[in-house]
């Protein structure tokens, strides 16, 4: 967009006016120095009304507080400052080496001049980071000029070229200080040549961004959940049927994905981009620690990776990726909070600039640890809410792989690999595809779908016996968790991963809230494992860790978040149950009561189906994988068989 500056927008005595005053800088060119210094001039008088000049030039006793666009725009705005009026104490702090302070240092100094009646101005660009916030409070005026606008770059060309543009790109609020004063050049080619340097700076902005990986459509995607799909598709929709302020006005433009790694976050923020057709930016808390560990320097990196995305003329989507860096401000016992806070402050703030109603950024948060990040950044004006993102079921993971094979194995059904390799995520299937074209390339041949079996299913080098604990371990859960109402079993599988030799999945379809006898069934599923490995005389192994952890926080979160013990209390939401655990002995008491007696219940359910544990345990030695509807009918065959057997046997007694 161009906008057409057809009248005059400063006169030749006011461009005198400007340049009177300067202050130059010895290290910087004498052009530069004129550039910066109009500008700043200018971009100040934006937020002048001729009541606040009157304040600021003779007002006795004010303290002042101007609010930088970005650090780069700090010095130049106190020059400005200064060449209109006279201050007993007049700071600058920008976050620079030269100019680092920490927000309580100096506190005094301010405090001092301010009750003796002194005239004091500190310019900042982020002075909830940088400024005491003693002075932020009680500052009797706080200007904040905002970024420079297309017609005030082409009054700040006229001034330094003697010429006033015809156009100037509307994409100049996108650009910092050194962008344009590196623009805004007298000598060869005037006006016209600034012109054409600020487009090349602005296209060079907008190519700055990540490059796009090679993804489908959102509309075409696989796996990663309905939850997540649906709220890319709504971004997706509402860009193409709404005009562009009306959709950066109402869209809903932020969220926090999570879900394990490898499950496609990433990949989901580079198909929403590509199918908004818009730049993705991506950052992180650990990019902000990589020039420095000092914090002012973090807080400085932060603000500039937020400001960037701000900055897109044309909008750009902003992936915030491993957001549980940044401690949570919702732990008392952190003895670093105090640490952390000023960075806290300043993330909050740059957050909701962010994703403030008219601002041009989709705000994505992602973490493979929800539970680790503060509430704060998730309420409505941040990143507003969480989006599960979820590995693929058995067509999700067919489609995924069809994705990634591309041109190969055109027409073969993958549905028979899907369901071998059910619970995997996209990366794992990524992986697989990327095993089977080297095995196909360094045997000379087209690949077969044996070879991408062959990735997903190595050769299994556990001993009999191993194979066989696991196996009774996970029809254990399997078995206890159908008899005890649970959820629905649906898939068991004796494949063996990086992480585990088996995996079972299991849950309640459609429900949205879960009673005490519930929450106790999935206790008392999540023990059966260990339960039958005691039962079938192995001992308990090491294989129940992950669910020793699980059960620990149902049974937590059953007395302190959900009031269903003997109290009434929330004391921590219940994803987070179980931290109350190290600090409080008597509920430890009382979780550690509960979980014996789930333990109870599991072994106790496990003997009395030994004979069904057993039956299964081996056909799933032979298949590695059983669904859930495999699974129903194997039991009822084995209920039905069983039944004859004992009629059977009361026919023999009579007889």
């Amino acid at each position: 967009m161009i906008k057409n500056l057809r009248k005059p927008i400063v006169t030749d005595i006011e461009a005198a006016e400007f340049l009177e005053g300067d202050e130059p800088d010895p290290a910087a060119p004498p052009a530069s120095v004129a550039a910066a210094t109009v500008l700043a001039r200018l971009l100040l008088g934006t937020a002048l009304t001729a009541r606040i000049r009157r304040r600021i030039v003779g007002e006795r006793g004010l303290a002042l507080l101007v609010d930088a666009p970005t650090a780069a725009w700090v010095v130049p705005l106190r020059r400005a400052l200064n060449s209109i009026a006279a201050w007993d104490l007049s700071e600058v702090r920008d976050g620079t080496t030269r100019h680092r302070r920490k927000p309580d240092e100096g506190a005094e100094e301010l405090a001092e001049c301010m009750a003796r009646g002194k005239r004091v101005a500190v310019v900042c660009h982020a002075p909830e980071a940088h400024v005491p916030p003693a002075f932020v409070a009680a500052a009797d005026l706080r200007l904040r000029p905002g970024r420079p606008t297309p017609a005030l770059v082409a009054a700040a060309i006229r001034v330094v070229t003697g010429n006033r543009p015809r156009t100037v790109p509307a994409g100049v609020e996108g650009l910092d200080l050194p962008d344009l004063t590196s623009a805004l050049r007298g000598g060869t080619g005037g006006a016209t040549a600034c012109v054409r340097r600020l487009e090349r700076a602005i296209a060079a902005r907008a190519t700055s961004s990540t490059r796009l990986r090679d993804v489908p459509h959102v509309r075409d995607l696989q796996g990663h959940g309905r939850e997540a799909i649906e709220w890319a598709l709504k971004l997706v929709e509402d860009r193409e049927t709404l005009d562009a302020e009306n959709f950066w006005k109402s869209a809903d433009k932020s969220c926090c994905l999570f879900g394990e790694p490898g499950v496609g976050k990433t990949s989901l923020v580079h198909s929403l981009a590509k199918s908004l057709k818009l730049p993705l930016v991506e950052t992180s808390i650990a990019n902000w620690f990589e020039t420095s560990t000092y914090l002012d320097k973090t807080i400085v990196s932060m603000m500039a990776a937020f400001s960037s995305a701000r900055s897109m003329p044309n909008g750009c989507v902003l992936l915030l990726d491993e957001i549980d860096g940044l401690p949570s401000r919702d732990n008392p016992q952190d003895r670093n909070s105090s640490y952390w806070a000023p960075v806290q402050a300043a993330y909050l703030r740059e957050l909701e600039m962010t994703a403030a109603p008219g601002s041009r950024v989709i705000l994505v948060g992602a973490t493979n640890f929800p539970r680790r990040v503060d509430p704060a950044t998730l309420r409505p004006g941040r990143l507003g809410r969480l989006v599960h993102v979820r590995r693929p079921d058995a067509a999700g993971l067919a489609g995924i792989l069809r994705q990634h094979l591309g041109n190969d194995l055109p027409g073969v059904d993958l549905a028979g690999v899907a369901v071998a390799g059910a619970g995997a995520t996209g990366a794992d299937a990524m992986s697989w595809v990327a095993a089977a074209r080297r095995t196909a390339r360094v045997a000379a041949r087209p690949m077969e779908v044996a070879d991408i079996m062959a990735a997903m299913a190595p050769p299994d080098e556990r001993s009999p016996a191993d194979r066989h604990l696991c196996a009774i371990h996970e029809i254990s859960h399997a078995v206890v968790g159908h008899r005890v109402g649970a959820g629905r079993i649906k898939r068991i599988s004796l494949i063996q991963t990086a992480s585990s030799g088996g995996s079972i999945t299991a849950g309640f379809e459609g429900a949205m809230v879960h009673t005490a006898g519930r929450l106790r069934a999935m206790v008392v599923m999540a023990l059966a494992g260990r339960a039958g490995e005691e039962a079938f005389g192995y001992g308990p192994s090491t294989g129940s860790h992950d669910d020793l952890q699980q059960a620990t926080a149902i049974a937590a979160a059953i007395r302190v978040s959900f009031g269903l013990g003997e109290t009434l209390l929330h004391r921590r939401h219940m994803d987070r149950a179980d931290e109350i655990l190290e600090h409080d002995a008597d509920l430890r008491e009382q979780v550690e009561a509960d979980l014996q007696a789930c333990y109870s219940a599991a072994l106790s359910c496990v003997r009395l189906n030994k004979s069904l544990i057993k039956s299964l345990a081996k056909r799933l030695l032979v298949d590695l994988v059983i669904e859930g509807p495999t699974f129903l009918r194997l039991v009822r065959e084995h209920e039905a068989a069983m039944d004859g057997h004992a009629a059977l046997t009361m026919e023999a007694r009579h007889g």
